[in-house]
């Protein structure tokens, strides 16, 4: 239903960030992500699971496993098999672009950048329609609340480096967008597999999404089953798909397993030897809830950080109230989401406390450890500003007056967040990824002629008719 002109403002908006989340990135930061490449690089480019050769290229502690003395990676392989297509095309196109590009000493690290600046994108393009198309607000607002994400919250920083986290937002928020939809349709029948699909692989990025289908399946449910809730009545054929879908991605990540460390096992980091809680789930999730909690909310652990923000950087970014004050408005407005789309609130609520008890029990509890729950958290603010639209006109503008400066004042720090992280100073204008530019434009270039190509011929096919 998007006009000419709207159509033309979101693809720009869309371009915009992807430009904007590529030069805001720069590199490997951490031996997460160095372990994620070295793993896609082992199986693409040496055909085999064992990571040493990439050991501090790519890798170093405390971010890998041992297993009969041999060097592994302790992530789960979901990313890997996602960044693997996009090693492969920047060998292919290696061969046609200038030598000076090609030869650069991180090429490939530069190249697999694009997977996450894109995987941003996607995640805000879902934003946009999670608004628009499917709980019909303006686009004018939709455009608006999908800007103000790529800009003020932490969807910026994790969209600049190779990391599971934005790729595991994606994966979650289009099934819930699938299941939506479908309500929206009313077809339910149509999107379950897909979702099913979608949240068995995304299991492979990262282990707990698996929790997900159980409000999404409850959600499909109506009312009147619950009340008459019985066991028999679920054993059918697409149920029993659906769960055949599940196991089949969790005996997919065992065999990886399996055939990495000779034994079946879901658990990533089981021979990780720098974290000896990692061993059992029983372990690793036996942090203290009230101080993990804290330390994604509201950081009271960590008061100095509220006014030195350099005490808030890293791996000490605080909760998401001071990290990104702009989720203020977004726990009001799950009070008029509430109240207008019941069930819907009651899905995402449920997802995010899912996501929020996993994070707090932890034994190392880190803001990001909730991130893929990121859009449905932040979501509620455009019932905020809707609710603003029916106030009386002095109490409007003073709303509207205290969500932009704190509009701003999440800019600011989002931007201190990220360039800090990447040992920057304050600095608006120092994009690092500026000076690989040119590998930006010769891996996007036949994109923008096959989307030119397809524009034209498009064109002069309406001119025909």
């Amino acid at each position: 239903g998007l006009s000419k002109m709207q159509k033309n403002g979101l693809l720009l908006t869309l371009i915009f960030f992807y430009f904007f989340f590529f030069i805001s990135s720069s590199g490997r930061t951490s031996s997460n992500d160095g372990g994620h490449m070295a793993l896609a690089s082992s199986i693409y480019f040496d055909h085999q699971l064992s990571i040493k050769k990439y050991e501090w290229k790519y890798v170093t502690a405390p971010d890998y496993a041992i297993k009969d003395s041999v060097m592994y990676s302790d992530r789960l392989p979901g990313t890997a098999f996602l960044t693997i297509p996009f090693l492969a095309y920047a060998k292919t196109i290696k061969n046609v672009i200038p030598e000076q590009t090609s030869k650069k000493e991180n090429y490939y690290f530069t190249a697999v950048t694009l997977l996450p600046n894109l995987m941003g994108v996607i995640g805000l393009f879902l934003l946009f329609i999670l608004n628009y198309h499917i709980f019909s607000f303006d686009y004018r607002l939709s455009l608006a609340m999908t800007i103000i994400c790529g800009l003020t919250t932490l969807l910026h920083h994790e969209s600049t480096h190779l990391f599971s986290h934005i790729i595991s937002l994606v994966g979650i928020t289009l099934a819930v967008y699938l299941t939506l939809l479908a309500k929206k349709n009313n077809s339910k029948k149509d999107n379950v597999y897909w979702v099913a699909i979608l949240i068995g692989f995304f299991t492979l990025v990262e282990l707990q999404n698996i929790l997900f289908i159980i409000p999404i399946f409850i959600y499909n449910l109506h009312i009147k089953d619950l009340r008459t809730y019985k066991i028999s009545n679920y054993l059918n054929k697409k149920n029993f798909l659906i769960a055949a879908i599940l196991l089949f991605f969790l005996g997919l990540l065992a065999t990886y397993n399996y055939i990495t460390f000779g034994e079946f096992f879901l658990k990533s980091n089981k021979y990780n030897p720098f974290f000896e809680e990692e061993k059992t789930f029983l372990t690793a999730l036996s942090g203290n809830f009230f101080d993990g909690l804290d330390r994604l909310i509201a950081s009271f652990h960590n008061l100095p950080s509220y006014f030195d923000w350099s005490k808030g950087v890293n791996n000490g970014t605080p909760g998401i109230l001071i990290a990104n004050p702009i989720f203020i408005f977004s726990f009001i407005g799950f009070i008029p989401f509430y109240k207008k789309h019941k069930a819907e609130a009651l899905l995402f609520l449920s997802m995010i406390i899912i996501s929020v008890l996993i994070a707090s029990f932890h034994v190392t509890t880190l803001i990001r450890h909730i991130f893929t729950i990121h859009i449905l958290l932040y979501f509620p603010i455009i019932f905020f500003l809707d609710w603003i639209r029916t106030q009386s006109k002095e109490l409007k503008l003073l709303l509207y007056g205290t969500f932009e400066s704190i509009t701003i004042l999440s800019f600011v720090k989002e931007i201190y967040i990220n360039n800090h992280y990447w040992g920057r100073n304050f600095d608006f204008t120092h994009f690092e990824y500026l000076q690989h530019l040119d590998v930006f434009i010769y891996l996007n270039t036949p994109f923008g002629i096959f989307a030119l190509v397809f524009y034209l011929l498009k064109k002069k096919r309406r001119a025909i008719k």
